[in-house]
């Protein structure tokens, strides 16, 4: 009798084991079409994706939709159809998508970096500078056409971070709960612009024009990121080098900006966040080294991504 409690338990230990690995493997989510039709696809590796809604019918085919759904829901199916025998797809085949393409919100961070603030001459800011961003300025790796309205385009390499479930007064003990994974963006800014005394330094109108805010295509879940806050983050314009930091220059934290954003408002699934760029921009450079028609801007957030676009 004793034997066979003893293999009971172990069994019923070992699939409880199984059941939370499905749910804990790492992954990389994306959005994709292909003939027309727009899908969530889980990555196999640099050349394969699966899609995901042809495992699992019932999600909604955007991952904004399928975080407000249930994101524990979406990390499932992603996992188990990992582990299914479900047909490859070459990322040839497709047309790969920002991986969030409807945000509710794009919350950004300014001087959020010691050594741009440096580069700036401003003192660390004692709370955190938010702005935002319209969401229709959301575009993938694809060439972009510069606006007539700048003449002094600028880049800004950051760290983004997608907001899984709704966050209202939320601890920082407590915020990392509320973070389903990161992915890269180059936050574009028309500095002639946010310069322009006719409109008062305006983070909205320098920061929101068609296409001013590209990401790369995958969200990467925050289990695969041992430490966030000690990434490499680079940006090279035709090759040379621009910036070249770490994420261990965070003035503020990701658990310190959720809890302080979502004690003004609540933060909802699919919300991202634009966590600031370190030092090296175009306007820090003297003269200044704005982005050209004929440019090549490429982002690299190590164990994230590489976000590339080439400038019209």
């Amino acid at each position: 009798m004793r034997a066979v409690l003893l293999f009971k338990l172990t069994s019923l230990l070992s699939d409880s084991s199984c059941a939370y690995s499905v749910c804990r493997r790492k992954m990389h989510i994306l959005q994709f079409s292909q003939a027309g039709r727009h899908s969530i696809g889980v990555r196999v590796d640099d050349t394969n994706i699966i899609n995901l809604n042809d495992f699992s019918p019932d999600l909604p085919t955007d991952v904004c939709s399928a975080l407000c759904l249930d994101h524990k829901k979406l990390l499932t199916e992603a996992a188990r159809c990992l582990q299914s025998t479900s047909s490859r797809i070459s990322v040839d085949d497709v047309t790969l998508h920002p991986p969030i393409t409807n945000p509710g919100k794009i919350i950004g961070i300014g001087l959020n970096y010691k050594d741009h603030c440096e580069e700036v001459g401003k003192p660390l800011p004692t709370e955190p500078l938010v702005f935002s961003k319209f969401s229709s300025c959301v575009t993938g790796s694809r060439e972009i056409q510069i606006p007539s309205a700048t003449k002094e385009l600028d880049y800004e390499c950051e760290l983004v971070v997608v907001i899984s479930k709704e966050a209202r007064n939320v601890k920082e003990a407590d915020a990392m709960e509320h973070v389903f994974g990161y992915t890269v963006a180059n936050d574009l800014t028309a500095s002639d612009i946010f310069n322009a005394t006719k409109n008062g330094n305006q983070y909205l109108l320098a920061k929101s024009l068609d296409n001013f805010c590209p990401l790369f295509s995958d969200i990467v879940t925050k289990d695969e990121v041992e430490d966030v806050h000690n990434l490499n983050i680079s940006t090279k314009v035709n090759g040379e080098v621009r910036q070249k930091s770490n994420t261990n220059q965070l003035v503020f934290r990701i658990p310190q900006i959720i809890s302080y954003l979502s004690g003004l408002f609540t933060l909802s699934p699919g919300d991202i966040i634009l966590t600031g760029t370190p030092a090296g921009t175009g306007k820090g450079f003297n003269p200044p080294k704005y982005i050209q028609s004929g440019d090549t801007v490429t982002i690299e957030l190590q164990n994230i991504g590489t976000l590339t676009n080439t400038f019209l």
